[in-house]
């Protein structure tokens, strides 16, 4: 994927939630969360069963680590940031440039706002960014800035 023609994500085209069990969800444009999806699956095996499989470390300079940070800057400016920082995963970011997001990013198609859940993920797959976005934080030196999923 050219990062030249790949959609920039803004912070406020991230709606951020919770789905009815109190759980975060990052909700992002669709063109925008299939390429991320496609990132997401980036180095991991078809074949592997489980569901412990880490993602290719994605460059600092990336497409798909510039997206996931403004996901992060978004999460960490919403109302619910106040409420369980820790939670989300995210209450290093600003200090040590990484983290890792405890929650799900997924396409506005496969968001049901009403209900607070998933619409029919069955269809929806392409729009469900798999694993936990993670920034590797300064200290991790040749990794540092690198995305996984």
């Amino acid at each position: 994927m050219a990062d030249a023609t790949a959609p920039v994500l803004t912070t406020a085209a991230v709606t951020v939630t919770t789905d009815r069990m109190g759980r975060l969800y990052a909700v992002i444009p669709d063109d925008v969360a299939r390429l991320l999806t496609v990132a997401s699956h980036q180095g991991i095996d078809p074949e592997a069963r489980g569901i412990f499989f880490e993602s290719d470390a994605h460059p600092a300079n990336s497409w798909a680590t510039a997206t996931v940070r403004t996901i992060f800057e978004a999460v960490l400016s919403s109302p619910l940031s106040a409420e369980d920082v820790h939670t989300w995963g995210l209450n290093l970011y600003r200090k040590h440039d990484g983290g890792t997001l405890y929650g799900f990013i997924v396409g506005e198609s496969g968001w049901d706002p009403d209900t607070r859940w998933w619409r029919d993920p069955d269809h929806t797959r392409d729009l469900c960014v798999r694993g936990n976005a993670s920034i590797a934080p300064a200290d991790r030196r040749a990794l540092a800035g690198t995305c996984t999923f």
